[in-house]
């Protein structure tokens, strides 16, 4: 009389193999985050230098436009000093217009550093965005295996499913159903073999005699006191 688990057991195999592969697939996207992650650095340094290109370029933006406006109010100043009445007017205009310029002139000066330091912003940027495309080319080869990997096992994955789904069909329902219960819960086995003719192959917790001898019983379905784990114990040895 061959006892209900054997379908069951020879189940159990499949789906321990089944359950490595998807858990393989699963770490994948992490296996990709850690290697990216090196990228971590020179990827900072470029945000960085980025970050500080773009405050020159603003900071140089509002300078242009206050040498702007203040150009404007030497053409009003000029204007208006057409029309002065008085020499002390003139004067006056002269002299406000003098100031102006001198703020223009002190405001260019601040222009052509700024653009000295743009330039020399845009060049580390250029240096760091080489930096992390060299770094990104470095890595490409192990993400492509690793893509190459995942879609691999995915499409084993789907094979090994539908086979698995044959052999569940060949098993008792009421076993099948208190083996997944058992499975989904365990995650590793819900089925163990009894180790060195006492201990359960799951927990390793020694057995009753009663147990041991039930295990072998094809008529009796026992489970381990301790872990909850089926055991079975064919004459065979597994």
């Amino acid at each position: 009389m061959s006892h209900p688990l054997e379908p069951i057991f020879a189940l159990q195999k499949k789906d321990r193999k089944l359950i490595k592969l998807m858990r393989e697939i699963r770490d994948i996207p992490q296996r990709k985050s850690d290697i990216e992650a090196q990228l971590s650095g020179s990827k900072k340094k470029l945000d960085m230098a980025l970050d500080s290109r773009k405050h020159t370029e603003a900071t140089l933006k509002e300078q242009e436009l206050e040498v702007e406006a203040l150009k404007e109010r030497v053409t009003k100043y000029k204007n208006q000093q057409m029309d002065a009445e008085t020499n002390e007017q003139y004067r006056a205009f002269v002299k406000e217009i003098g100031a102006v310029e001198d703020e223009i002139k002190a405001l260019e000066e601040k222009e052509i550093r700024l653009m000295e330091d743009l330039e020399s912003g845009k060049a580390i940027v250029a240096e760091c965005e080489a930096k992390l495309n060299g770094e990104r080319e470095g890595i490409a080869d192990e993400l492509a295996e690793l893509d190459e990997r995942q879609a691999y096992l995915e499409e084993k994955v789907e094979k090994m499913k539908a086979d698995r789904n044959r052999a569940a069909a060949t098993c008792d329902k009421q076993l099948l159903a208190k083996y997944m219960r058992i499975l989904q819960n365990k995650k590793d086995m819900a089925i163990v073999l009894v180790e060195n003719g006492e201990h359960c192959g799951g927990c390793h917790m020694k057995l009753p005699p009663q147990v041991v001898n039930d295990a072998r019983n094809p008529t009796k379905i026992v489970s381990c006191n301790f872990c909850g784990r089926i055991v079975y114990n064919p004459p065979y040895g597994g």
